[in-house]
């Protein structure tokens, strides 16, 4: 696979100006209708969905944003998994809880001269991301812009009372644990950005590592593994593990230390990288798996439960006394200097 600008963007075709608000709407609301999840009393194309939870359960709400220039460019990404990242995104929120994802609703910014197909195709790949995680798009919004594209998904989802995976539960000695492999799409970030448009062979861990960035996966089984073998407090790896780490620590009143020898990283990354790879690990962001910490003393169980198809769980780390984070060699080894978090808005 070459490294070259994404083909996918439509070059002709109707654009929403010429389409007109009224027949977006019909065309979108049509296709959200025909591929709706069980759960909703009345699906999308009234002026608000009707949703209703079972009886007795908790409901885990969350709102996210992409922007282009921000978190995408074109050249980067089909229209399609633009659709299907912007849900991912929103579910990974809905993941580091432990929820049942139920409903999605999108609102679509975007100039007039936007094609319809572009939009079509967005919307399709948000309806793949959406089914697959047995999920109904309830509704949404088209406005027009003169910025650049914007996509806004609100999502909804339920938990047993007093089960969802929270930042303020974690306690001095419980053990910090990751899914899955930290770093990749942070790669495949600085892959895209440091050789646009640059013809060449992508190697099979390089061509991951731009997957990881546009088409990443949410931990959902996950999250509701980590709350069914008892785990109380958690999040997901959006922000990187530096970050997301020390908004758990605070939260629970606590410090952390992490240990980068631990860090579970692709052996190719670390090679590909160099001295840059714990830095992409810790601070990239943009992983979408989850952090949990669990009491030790229930940590040898539900590593011996975690269910092989699932996302493997690695311990990297430990809250304690006290206040802010750390970053040791190896558990018990020497400090070393923080690397940045490249992956916040706003510096």
């Amino acid at each position: 696979m070459p490294l070259t600008a994404v083909a996918g963007w439509a070059a002709g075709g109707a654009t929403l100006a010429e389409t007109g608000e009224a027949d977006v709407l019909r065309r979108l609301v049509a296709a959200a209708r025909e591929r709706s999840a069980p759960g909703l009393e009345l699906p999308a194309g009234d002026d608000a969905a009707v949703w209703r939870p079972a009886p007795g359960l908790e409901v885990a709400l969350s709102q996210d944003a992409i922007v282009e220039g921000k978190d995408f460019l074109r050249d980067w990404t089909t229209p399609r998994q633009l659709g299907r990242k912007a849900v991912v995104v929103a579910l990974s929120d809905l993941a580091g809880m432990g929820a049942e994802p139920a409903w999605c609703t999108a609102s679509l910014c975007a100039p007039g001269s936007t094609r319809l197909g572009d939009v079509v195709e967005i919307q399709a790949g948000m309806l793949d991301a959406l089914e697959a995680a047995g999920c109904a798009l309830a509704g949404g919004d088209v406005s027009d812009i003169d910025g650049p594209l914007v996509i806004a998904v609100g999502i909804g989802g339920t938990l047993e009372p007093g089960q969802a995976l929270r930042r303020d539960r974690g306690r001095p000695g419980d053990a910090l644990l990751v899914t899955g492999a930290l770093g990749r799409a942070a790669a495949g970030l600085r892959l895209l950005r440091d050789s646009p448009g640059e013809a060449r062979l992508l190697s099979a861990a390089e061509q991951a590592w731009i997957e990881a960035q546009v088409a990443p996966e949410a931990r959902v089984s996950e999250g509701q593994a980590l709350v069914r073998l008892g785990a109380e407090a958690g999040g997901d790896i959006s922000d990187g593990l530096l970050a997301d780490a020390t908004w758990l620590a605070e939260a629970s009143g606590c410090s952390a230390e992490l240990w980068v020898d631990s860090l579970p990283v692709d052996a190719d990354l670390r090679e590909a990288f160099g001295g840059a790879w714990a830095e992409l690990a810790l601070g990239g962001g943009e992983d979408f798996e989850l952090l949990a910490a669990v009491r030790p003393e229930h940590l040898a169980a539900l590593l011996a439960a975690w269910p092989a198809q699932l996302a493997p769980l690695t311990v990297v780390g430990r809250l304690g006394d006290g206040a802010g984070l750390t970053v040791l060699e190896r558990e018990g080894g020497a400090p070393l200097p923080a690397p940045p978090v490249s992956s916040r808005h706003y510096g």
